[in-house]
């Protein structure tokens, strides 16, 4: 994949080593990202047996690739939670996000974590007079959930805006370095980390699990996934209750100074900026996973020119995460009657923040402690059943039978071009990189066996069904694939949607 700005712009200069041998630990983390590594941090704090494991690098999956926003505003979210839920409950879920916030700001001061950190306003705004409504009853909502804020309408350029809601004393900071500064801290604690150690298999045994690594066994008491998705379902069809969505992502230079805000509009084509110093990240252009064009992701960054005075685009990249059905993130056990296998998923797209909120909760159960946020995440609330939901799994079974009927070319790609191919009667997936070598490898994917695209930002396989990403010689990126694409020549893919319980 690209990197991101802040992957770019960042020096790394540690790296962990990966797993080469059996090993033992009381809890096993599975990913390393924002939510692994604090999930680690809270619970270092009482016990040190802690494993982290990180099929790439440190930070270099969403936690590295997103705007750098540290809020509490979620775009027009609490009217929306107050009329799903009820007053209470949207209370509960700020002061949850809110102490989110308090507590990164901590950890950076206490820690002394160089990662740009700095305060900021945010804005939530609308230049669509019919969406004024909507912006004036999340007014009402701050107000009744006692959110302060200010109620702005500017008719002046270049700041035009028919309405919106601004919210002082919010921050922003370079999520990767952060990441860094994380493990740094565990790192110093003996918290042992490993990098380049995809999970590729999970069995339960009766003294807790067995986790299949780099062709080695890790034993574990505790399992956690905070890989954005869980790596196993045991029938509960998270899959379906989640839909996965991309969106694309570019830095630049500003020409004329601007304030340092942190903007999202209200209607549709949302994009959402962070301007910072001289620099702007912007990110734009949502769809589902695997169902983009180049021609949309040129859209967008026209619009990056239309909307601020910028020089040429310097970085471009995408960033994926996965969008729930309620509005909530799923994060806890998950199986109901145990505490033993934790997951966190569902941050849609506001993963700063509810990565804190997630290691709290997660650090919780781990240590047998009692939660005050636990129950508004709940993986077994039942409140995602609705028409979106409907849709979107229709939306699936849709793409999977076009999937299925599609017929690849005959002709190869040219130099940095994908195309899909039909070969000996199976459709491949062929990249020809600058040297001009192809890579071919079979895109059926091993989750529950779409056909994948190709995204030409990342130069990666993505699937349209779930989400799953792979580079183009078919290695894993993100889940929910275990399993990488195979070379052709191999044998073709096995599909394993890892629904069902594994023990023996």
């Amino acid at each position: 994949m690209k990197e991101s700005y802040w992957i770019k712009h960042t020096k790394c200069d540690k790296h962990y080593p990966k797993v080469e041998q059996d090993l033992y630990t009381n809890i096993a983390i599975v990913g390393a990202g924002l939510t692994g590594l604090t999930t680690a941090y809270y619970t270092s704090k009482a016990t040190s047996e802690i494993m982290i494991f990180e099929s790439d690098q440190i930070g270099y999956g969403a936690s590295g690739r997103n705007t750098g926003k540290i809020t509490f505003q979620h775009g027009l979210l609490y009217h929306t939670l107050i009329e799903k839920y009820d007053r209470i409950f949207a209370k509960r879920y700020y002061k949850a996000q809110h102490d989110a916030m308090i507590s990164i700001d901590a950890i950076i001061k206490e820690h002394h974590i160089d990662c740009e950190y700095q305060k900021s306003d945010a804005i939530v705004y609308t230049n669509d007079a019919a969406k004024v409504a909507d912006i004036q009853d999340e007014y009402q909502a701050y107000l009744d959930l006692d959110i302060p804020c200010e109620y702005v309408r500017c008719k002046d350029e270049p700041t035009y805006m028919e309405a919106g809601l601004l919210i002082k004393d919010q921050a922003k900071f370079n999520p990767y370095a952060y990441c860094l500064g994380l493990s740094d801290i565990l790192d110093e604690q003996q918290i042992q980390i490993y990098e380049h150690s995809a999970l590729r298999d999970m069995k339960q045994k009766d003294d807790g699990y067995e986790l299949s690594i780099n062709g080695c066994i890790v034993h574990a008491n505790k399992v956690v996934f905070t890989c954005q998705f869980p790596f196993i379902d045991h029938m509960h069809l998270y899959f379906a209750r989640m839909r996965p969505i991309q969106e694309s992502l570019c830095a630049a230079k500003i020409t004329q100074k601007q304030s340092n805000l942190m903007i999202i509009n209200a209607e549709k084509p949302m994009h959402s900026a962070n301007i910072f110093e001289e620099n702007i990240v912007m990110a734009g252009n949502q769809h589902k996973s695997g169902q983009g064009t180049s021609q949309q992701h040129e859209d967008f960054e026209k619009s990056l020119y239309a909307l601020y005075p910028i020089h040429e685009i310097s970085e471009e990249w995408s960033n994926e995460d996965y969008f729930t059905f309620d509005y909530l993130p799923l994060i806890g056990k998950l199986d109901k009657h145990n505490a033993d296998l934790l997951f966190a998923s569902g941050y849609n797209a506001w993963g700063n923040t509810t990565s804190n909120m997630a290691a709290k909760i997660l650090s919780a159960y781990l240590l047998d402690q009692y939660s005050n946020y636990a129950m508004l995440t709940s993986p077994q609330r039942t409140s995602f059943f609705s028409l979106p939901f409907l849709k979107e799994n229709m939306n699936t079974a849709v793409h999977f039978i076009k999937s299925k009927l599609q017929k690849g070319e005959f002709d190869y790609p040219l130099k940095k071009e994908a195309k899909q191919m039909e070969i000996d009667g199976h459709l491949y997936g062929v990249y020809r990189d600058e040297q001009d070598e192809l890579f071919i490898v079979d895109i059926t994917c091993p989750h529950m066996g779409c056909i994948c695209s190709f995204n030409h930002v990342d130069k990666t396989w993505d699937c349209p069904c779930h989400g799953s990403r792979f580079s183009y010689t078919g290695e894993v990126i993100k889940g929910p694939a275990g399993y990488h694409l195979h070379a052709i020549g191999d044998d073709l893919n096995t599909v394993d949607p890892h629904v069902t319980k594994n023990r023996n």
